[in-house]
């Protein structure tokens, strides 16, 4: 072929009606019908080739589209307002409308992103008896839509709220056990957890000593003849090294030490009073804490002062007092412990992710969730979603060693106020009958029970329950089972930035004081 010929098929390829016909072929992929015409005119051994590579080209788009749906906690309007349209819409768009149509639904995502952040998110109704009113409905509403997974055998569960001072909140917690008889009724008890919210953080944010700090105690109800039983707590401290870990093994996750712990004690569900993570939320000193924003965002500068951080410091186990003391000081001689999956047999640990469920139905957390709710099919509180799962699987208390609504790693609390951040909000009533300013915290909801064969039954009700009510998968994304590491994989900012002065940095203060956290708990430094 010569020059002549060359360009004059470069003109032709470059004319208007080839460029219109290859635009139009990449927009409109061919049809199956098209597809297998083409097939059909292809030598035998060409087309096993061209099917060997379609089936594994098809097999990659699976893979891929499971690898993007595994941070899609939501599913349903809530999941389009978080995440725009999902991989699988977009390639179920691409396949009928070709590439045209999977632009247009990402375009259109994008354009419903900017209107949400220039109007902000869903405000509180400064009315609160008509929002009071409308969250009742609401929530009437949601637990009809329940009642078809209940558990039929389920024990009706009770929380009592407590407003305790931070400095004295786990001796006050041990008062009210002992004071409402619960100390002398463990089997009655399915646990208890701090409320993961910062009151008056105006106040004192450097700390919580002289806040009021709430918890919750979890329970089936109160003894008729309380007698008051003397209760210990043991306390597992994150800084300290309890268990052996090498990068590529999970983390320790902070129920599972103290199961160990307990079975090691021979201390069964029915005498324990509860298992909780000892979090402690103030606004850190420390300079190294310039890390450049909370969750990373860059919302907060060094000029700006830094915002209120929670911190996971330990994990308690609750039981009667002259239990556990030997074993607790039998786990310090032996530690680092290896603690495998041994250690918890015969137990189920349930980790939920409420913290995408807070940002699709509580987005301002300095304020109370919004009524109406802007997606009123999912629980308004995590608390409610704690008592649901209770109820859906069945757990009984003289099973229960832990049931909490909690946090995991160090974040920046923060209110938010459309496109920026503010800590001020409405003064909401706390347990003391006293209204004051609060930051809702919760991002984890943990239940640990002794495990049985109803329970089994009772997860697959609840993952039903997920599926065709709340559209979720609230075990996504939680890092439950995550492995270690050592480097820039650690997963937040803040954790980075204590990776690298940790070891410069000391801080032994009294409970509730800033400490810089380590990288993984219970477990840092790794081992090898």
């Amino acid at each position: 072929m010569g020059l002549r010929d060359t360009l004059r098929q470069a003109r032709q390829a470059m004319s208007p009606a080839a460029i219109r016909q290859g635009l139009a072929g990449g927009l409109s992929p061919p049809t199956p019908e098209q597809l297998e015409v083409a097939l059909a005119a292809m030598p035998p051994e060409q087309r096993a080739e061209v099917e060997a590579g379609l089936a594994a080209a098809a097999d990659g788009r699976t893979q891929a589209l499971a690898a993007s749906e595994a941070h899609r906690v939501l599913d349903g309007p809530a999941g389009q307002h978080l995440y725009g349209a999902s991989a699988t819409d977009q390639a179920a768009a691409f396949e009928a409308g070709g590439l045209g149509a999977a632009l247009r639904t990402t375009a259109r995502d994008i354009g419903e992103v900017h209107v949400d952040a220039l109007k902000g998110p869903a405000k509180h109704d400064r009315d609160r008896e008509r929002a009071a009113r409308v969250a009742a409905l609401e929530r009437a509403e949601r637990d009809a839509a329940r009642a078809p997974y209940l558990a039929p055998d389920r024990v009706p569960v009770h929380r009592t709220r407590l407003a305790t001072r931070g400095r004295s909140q786990v001796e006050e917690v041990v008062a009210f056990l002992r004071r409402s008889g619960l100390a002398a009724r463990p089997d009655l008890v399915y646990g208890v957890s701090r409320v993961p919210d910062r009151i008056s953080p105006h106040l004192t944010p450097g700390s919580e000593a002289h806040r009021v700090v709430e918890w919750d105690v979890v329970h089936a109800g109160l003894p008729d003849a309380p007698a008051d039983v003397p209760v210990a707590a043991s306390h597992f401290d994150a800084l300290d090294r309890w268990v052996l870990r090498r990068p590529g093994q999970p983390a320790v996750l902070d129920e599972e030490l103290a199961l160990a712990f307990l079975g090691r004690a021979g201390i069964p569900p029915e005498r324990c009073l509860g298992v909780a993570r000892l979090c402690h939320f103030a606004q850190p000193k420390d300079a190294w804490y310039g890390w450049g924003g909370a969750g990373g965002g860059g919302e907060h500068d060094v000029g700006s002062g830094y915002p209120i951080t929670p911190i996971v410091e330990g994990v308690l186990a609750l039981h009667h007092a002259g239990e556990g003391a030997e074993a607790r000081d039998a786990l310090a001689r032996e530690a680092p412990l290896p603690l495998g999956a041994e250690a918890t047999a015969g137990s189920h640990v349930e980790v939920l992710n409420w913290e995408e469920v807070a940002r699709a139905v509580h987005p301002r957390a300095q304020h109370p969730p919004p009524a109406p709710s802007p997606f009123p099919y999912l629980p308004s509180t995590a608390e409610e979603l704690l008592v649901a799962h209770l109820e859906v699987v069945g757990v009984r208390p003289h099973d229960c060693w832990s049931a909490q609504v909690t946090i995991d790693q160090p974040y920046g609390l923060t209110g938010r106020i459309r496109m920026g951040t503010s800590d001020w909000g409405s003064p909401q009533p706390c347990a003391d009958g006293t209204d004051r300013q609060r930051l809702a915290g919760a991002r984890r909801v943990v239940v640990a029970y002794r495990d049985r064969p109803e329970y089994a039954a009772g997860r697959d009700r609840w993952r039903h329950y997920q599926e065709n009510v709340l559209l979720a998968h609230l075990e996504r994304a939680t890092g439950v089972g995550a492995p270690v590491t050592v480097g820039p994989e650690v997963t937040t900012p803040l954790l980075r930035a204590g990776l690298g002065v940790l070891d410069a940095v000391q801080s032994v203060t009294d409970f509730g004081a800033w400490v810089p956290p380590p990288p993984y708990r219970y477990c840092w430094p790794l081992d090898g």
